[in-house]
């Protein structure tokens, strides 16, 4: 049974039906199928006639595209809510489901690693660099960016960080996966990096703040979306960023704050650096330490969130 779109004015976070495609790496053909045969997703349509998608449509179809690649048919999974999705794919080979890695406080994740995390983990402890390196490649050839970015990178990551902040990895360990994750992170971010030619965004992590491991993730992300990445790296004053925005014309700012940097001094410092920053310009703030609710700045929880938001202005 096919739906019709409801006439509706659009939402600020709804998008058309090349950017739901770029969101969730589904071809606009199968969307618009799927739309026609089972009514998902579901669009309205602005006065002129054109059809917009909820952002929340991104996450429900990521779930449905995983469980399409486990052997589910479109027609069994597509009308499903996300909860019911949730069950199918924590039933499906006991792999974490999307979103389902931290807790809604933002906590630490699931301790039971997946296979090639505890892999890596392992080639960390035995220093052996082409082994992580390696490791780290197949999984990128698998996954493909995004998925990889989620479930590989930023859990190897948190995986190894638990590990040393519980005492089972000592810290020579962490440095060296760490250090790893970030040469494997820039190597693949260089050819998107060359070939980018969107919107520009400074990449920064804020003054004291010395890790840029999720910084790094997002600006493959970035990179691979088509935007222009001026990296900044750690530990970035921020006169240098409002400096920098005078002097070049920028579409936003992106800054990951880790959980270490102290949330009042965070809040202070993301408030000051809003104030003297152009109105225009989109500051972009994500990371475990990313304070919520500042106005003027977008913050995002996840790297699927921020993909969403990029999928959005790329409209």
């Amino acid at each position: 049974m096919t739906r019709t779109p409801k006439p509706a004015s659009a939402a600020p976070d709804s998008m058309s039906i090349g950017a739901l495609s770029r969101a969730t790496g589904i071809a606009i053909d199968t969307l618009r199928t799927w739309e026609r045969r089972y009514g998902v997703p579901l669009p309205t349509r602005k006065p002129s006639g054109h059809r917009l998608y909820p952002s929340s449509a991104v996450e429900h179809l990521r779930r449905v595209e995983l469980l399409l690649n486990r052997g589910h048919r479109p027609a069994e999974v597509l009308p499903l809510p996300t909860a019911r999705l949730d069950a199918l794919l924590a039933l499906s080979q006991g792999r974490e489901t999307p979103g389902s890695a931290r807790t809604a406080s933002g906590g630490a994740e699931d301790s039971s690693a997946t296979p090639f995390i505890a892999e890596l983990i392992d080639a960390s402890r035995a220093l052996d660099y082409e082994r992580v390196m390696a490791r780290l490649r197949s999984h990128w050839i698998r996954l493909g960016p995004v998925r990889f970015l989620d479930e590989c990178a930023a859990r190897f990551m948190s995986e190894i960080g638990n590990g040393w902040a519980s005492g089972e990895i000592d810290i020579r360990y962490e440095h060296f996966a760490s250090a790893a994750l970030t040469d494997f992170l820039r190597e693949v971010r260089a050819p998107y990096a060359e070939q980018a030619r969107g919107p520009v965004v400074v990449a920064a992590a804020l003054e004291g703040d010395l890790h840029e491991g999720g910084l790094l993730m997002a600006c493959v992300l970035l990179s691979v979306r088509g935007w222009q990445v001026v990296y900044l790296g750690a530990s970035t004053p921020s006169p240098e960023l409002i400096e920098l925005a005078k002097m070049r014309d920028l579409d936003a700012i992106a800054l990951s704050v880790s959980a270490a940097m102290s949330r009042p001094r965070v809040v202070r410092a993301v408030r000051a650096l809003r104030a003297k920053l152009p109105r225009r310009l989109t500051l972009w703030v994500g990371g475990a330490g990313a304070p919520v609710n500042l106005r003027g700045v977008d913050r995002f929880g996840s790297l699927a969130e921020l993909d969403v938001r990029l999928a959005i202005r790329g409209q």
